[in-house]
């Protein structure tokens, strides 16, 4: 079996292991072990020879644990994949100018790990003590400073969406490109806190258009995206079709494996992936279909198997979250 040519983004978690431990982190079983083979990544270049453009996202864990192998694949998907981008998700703090410089060289997009000031960033990326948190800010301010895309990704936990325009705002104090808000993915939503953020979330974007800041708010997961879907590469081989699959318990996760890597061949689930195909070309039927509601679609087909209630209720609110983010986007950005 081959897989389709129509690939969106292909995430490599090259390893799961990290020096902080996030709360809201939707790689919720790693067992900080595991790190992929360069047999595995062979088999995945092999996997993916007809696909010509793809975006290209590498993280973990932390990537910058891995250097040598990140910086192995890097070259690997520029040789193979010209026309394709990369973009690199990392905590910052091994980050170096010697880094800086390769992964400028090779046109790496760089997407950081700081939701903002320090109190948000400690509370829910533990381990983010204050010597690391000022290590990060210069290592994101170096990082721009070289010339460098930096865009972070604002994740916003329900309790702390009061401080949303604080956080914003000095993100952008770093020259940033651009920041994605992002609300936290199957955390416990409630309607108050779903409007609260929303009604931020609207405030934002009408700063955003009107300030002269360089720094922008970045509405791309809410662009309307064609037909396909995600290869999501775990440290361990298994590859999933969309990333909400990783926050969901083993039990649940596992059935929506679609391939395995080995040193030396690729393992097809055929059956299964034949059947998630065809939902999304249902799905994508519908005209304007989002990258987010692509993912919020995946989430509910685990969802449906997993079927707790109060994950089920934050979960409705998280998607009222999303079509509401994705009406601004569109009206505002």
């Amino acid at each position: 079996m081959r897989i389709s040519p129509l690939i969106k983004h292909c995430w490599i978690f090259i390893t799961d292991r990290c020096q902080l431990d996030c709360d809201y982190c939707f790689f919720r079983t790693k067992t900080r072990t595991k790190t992929l083979t360069e047999g595995q990544i062979r088999q995945l270049f092999g996997l993916l020879k007809d696909v010509r453009k793809i975006e290209f996202v590498i993280s973990g864990g932390e990537p910058l644990l891995q250097w040598d192998l990140v910086a192995s694949l890097i070259r690997g998907i520029g040789r193979r994949h010209p026309r394709s981008s990369i973009l690199l998700q990392s905590n910052m703090i091994l980050m170096t100018p010697e880094k800086i410089r390769f992964l400028r060289k090779h046109r790496v997009l760089l997407e950081p790990g700081i939701d903002g000031l320090a109190e948000t960033t400690a509370k829910h990326r533990q381990g983010t003590s204050l010597h690391r948190y000022r290590k990060i800010c210069e290592n994101v301010k170096m990082a721009v400073g070289a010339g460098m895309e930096v865009f972070p990704t604002m994740t916003v936990h329900p309790h702390d969406t009061s401080a949303m325009t604080a956080n914003f705002k000095f993100l952008a104090s770093m020259n940033v490109s651009r920041i994605d808000v992002h609300p936290a993915f199957l955390a416990p939503w409630t309607a108050d806190s779903a409007r609260d953020f929303i009604e931020r979330y609207r405030r934002l974007a009408a700063f955003s258009r009107s300030t002269s800041l360089k720094t922008k708010l970045c509405p791309c997961y809410s662009r309307p995206m064609a037909f396909g879907h995600d290869l999501v590469v775990l440290p361990s081989g298994d590859i999933l079709p969309n990333w909400t699959f990783l926050t969901f318990p083993p039990k649940i996760r596992d059935k929506f494996f679609i391939m395995k890597l080995d040193d030396d061949h690729v393992l097809f689930h055929a059956s299964r992936y034949r059947d998630l195909l065809g939902r999304y070309m249902d799905l994508f039927k519908k005209r304007g279909v989002s990258y987010r509601e692509f993912s919020n679609f995946n989430a509910a087909l685990a969802m449906r198997q997993w079927g707790r209630r109060r994950a089920t209720g934050g979960f409705r609110h998280y998607r009222d979250i999303c079509r509401a983010v994705k009406t601004i986007d569109r009206s505002l950005l």
